[in-house]
């Protein structure tokens, strides 16, 4: 989700939770796997070139059936800075994590990194998350420890051609909530 400050927004704060250290979760049902990265970097390569192109995100659930096959709901299409995955209660399937896409290159947004919003949702769901950039990065989304980090760098997905790098800002390896918060 990018950045965007909205009226309505301030209508919303009083259901947004003040301090996200305080929330329990449950454990992880499985622990974050080199197969997980892989069936999530194929799923985020699926949609990144409508993602793109439209210049919407797209998000959904990933997780595991009772098979042991990681699966994933049908990718729905956002706007242009916002995307509500499905509750994850109506999965038939165990929610491993959320997973969204951040569209097309836009120099307005911070869209190389999470937002602060992308972190607090996951923390507040329970759930942690993955993230796809027009640069063609690839974020986790940590929800118990509450830090982001980078699982692969520029390019290693599908990126948006315009993409170009700001040399004033240089995307690190991994965010807590904290350092998100200013963008």
């Amino acid at each position: 989700m990018r950045t965007v400050i909205l009226p309505f927004l301030f209508a919303l704060s009083a259901c947004v939770v003040e301090d996200v250290a305080s929330i329990e979760m449950a454990p992880r049902a499985v622990a974050q796997s080199q197969t997980e990265i892989a069936f999530v970097s194929r799923l985020f390569n699926d949609i990144q070139v409508p993602s793109i192109a439209e210049d919407r995100e797209y998000c959904g659930l990933i997780g595991i059936d009772d098979a042991g096959n990681y699966v994933a709901t049908e990718p729905r299409r956002g706007r242009t800075a916002t995307c509500l995955p499905p509750d994850p209660a109506y999965a038939n399937f165990t929610v491993l994590a959320s997973f969204h896409t951040h569209g097309s290159f836009n120099t307005e947004y911070f869209n190389e990194i999470p937002s602060f919003d992308d972190m607090r949702t996951d923390i507040e769901d329970g759930t942690d998350g993955y993230i796809a950039t027009p640069g063609g990065r690839m974020w986790y989304v940590d929800a118990r420890s509450q830090i982001a980090r980078q699982i692969c760098g520029l390019n290693c997905l599908i990126p948006d051609p315009d993409h170009r790098e700001d040399p004033n800002f240089l995307v690190q390896q991994s965010y807590t909530l904290d350092d998100l918060r200013d963008y």
